[in-house]
């Protein structure tokens, strides 16, 4: 139940850059809305064998088999990113990206890279084991995995460089649905942490395996000094990034796993893995269509489309904060129909984290629009921001009030990250903070006329657990 939001993220940036210009004909507005289409469903089947996985192995698995897994997947993305060069965004952005020697030379720094990543985490498994008490072989199996995942192909990137989303999501959703049965066969014969672990290597490998029946170039060791250099060059802005909102993003995961029984942790990311997806859906449709119409707009003086986007951004966060108000106001509903009893307690945390990733839908919008605007830095400088907040406030709402506590801080640490991206569109003239706090107090509103009916109703509200967690 690993969170790659970050990952996400930097693919996310990738396909902005490679988004189809504004539909200037009808086939153009086909080819859009087509390509549209394949990224929603690429996104829509990813999360969704997620979440199916997760609703059946918790009834599977104890609560503190997910809490390992969520501070060894951690790990295993902090490790992934170091060195992040970008070979994916390499190949796409650069002009013979798919010529036989650019794109062995990125193969070959792609496994290299694995090699060196895989050696680097087992030499630190006893470390992360001590500081976290895990058994220390699951650090040691999971360190296979960069060395698994650097050995695919990258045919996948040239599917991308392509245009070919539908392809793309099509593999994507084969690598999905072989480690969804994976994980679930091998929790039904050994329903232990190691049923999470093989599963995950085991779709790891699936992945890099289909990949070489995609189309792409004969496979050949190389290494054309040239492109190493371009590629390094280009790829050390991308690594800062990444690393930035890594830190940002999985800061209490890593925090609560040394401080927080594993089985809460476990619940916790059930939870946070839930709450997360409305942000991340905000993230790909603002990257992928207001960021693109917008900087094609800008590159040809046009500014009406700035000018005339408030209206239409007003409905869409209107709509959003009715939506997860009664999310936010129901949460514990779902949780207690699709999950096992062990996992009630998801029900209050999710509940809380959506106001965060509501925050984070917004701020997500207004990056979008900066980005849009040639404003990159902000996010940048958001994400850092956001790190210092949760970094400074975890601790200390943990210690004060559990889980409750820790999640009023990373509430903050996104509201610290909204405000520094509105001082940026404040800069250019671009404030959307009225239509933002509206639509916040029509969320809290929607969330308390819910909670209302509820209690009226005799049905409680979805914090009613928490009293019991603080008392505990």
């Amino acid at each position: 139940m690993a969170s790659e939001e970050e990952l996400a993220a930097v693919d996310d940036r990738l396909e902005a850059a490679l988004a189809l210009p504004p539909p200037r004909t009808r086939s153009d507005l086909s080819a859009m809305l087509n390509r549209l289409f394949w990224s929603l469903g690429s996104f829509v089947s990813s999360y969704g064998f997620r979440l199916l996985s997760n609703v059946v192995l918790t009834r599977l698995l104890d609560p503190h088999i997910f809490g390992i897994m969520v501070v060894v997947q951690a790990m295993r993305l902090g490790i992934e990113l170091l060195t992040d060069v970008g070979i994916e965004q390499n190949i796409v952005r650069h002009e013979e990206g798919l010529e036989p020697r650019f794109f062995n030379t990125a193969w070959t720094m792609q496994i290299i890279r694995g090699v060196g990543l895989s050696a680097l985490f087992m030499a630190l498994s006893p470390l992360f084991a001590r500081f976290y008490d895990i058994d220390v072989r699951i650090f040691m199996a999971i360190a296979f995995a960069p060395l698994i995942n650097s050995l695919h192909s990258t045919s996948i990137f040239a599917l991308v460089k392509n245009l070919e989303v539908k392809k793309r999501t099509l593999f994507e959703f084969k690598a999905e649905f072989t480690g969804f049965v994976a994980a679930v066969t091998l929790a039904l014969i050994s329903p232990s942490v190691w049923a999470m672990v093989f599963g995950t290597l085991i779709a790891i490998a699936t992945r890099s395996a289909l990949s070489y029946r995609l189309p792409h170039p004969p496979h050949k060791l190389m290494l054309d000094r040239g492109y190493v250099k371009e590629i390094m060059i280009f790829g050390r802005w991308i690594m800062i990034s990444s690393l930035v909102m890594f830190a940002a993003g999985n800061l209490d995961r890593l925090t609560l796993g040394k401080v927080a029984p594993l089985a809460l942790l476990g619940i916790y990311g059930l939870a946070r893995a839930i709450a997360d997806i409305p942000a991340l859906m905000a993230r790909r449709l603002t990257y992928q269509i207001i960021f693109p119409m917008l900087a094609a707009a800008r590159s040809k003086g046009d500014d009406s489309l700035l000018a005339n986007i408030g209206p239409q951004r007003l409905r869409l966060v209107l709509a959003g904060a009715m939506i997860m108000g009664l999310g936010a106001a129901s949460a514990d509903w779902p949780i207690a129909i699709l999950y096992d009893p062990r996992y009630a307690q998801a029900g209050w945390m999710l509940s809380l984290l959506l106001f965060a990733s509501w925050i984070s839908i917004l701020s997500n919008l207004n990056e979008g629009l900066l980005m849009g605007s040639g404003r990159p830095s902000y996010e940048s400088g958001a994400n850092v921001l956001r790190f210092v907040i949760l970094a400074l406030g975890l601790w200390f709402g943990y210690r004060v009030a559990g889980f409750a506590g820790a999640i009023c801080a990373l509430i903050a640490s996104e509201f610290g990250r909204y405000l520094f991206v509105a001082i940026g569109q404040r800069r250019m003239n671009l404030s959307f903070f009225r239509q933002d706090a509206l639509a916040t107090l029509v969320m809290i509103g929607a969330s308390a006329v819910w909670i209302a009916m509820r209690h009226a109703l005799g049905l409680g509200a979805p914090w009613d657990m928490l009293g019991l967690a603080l008392k505990s």
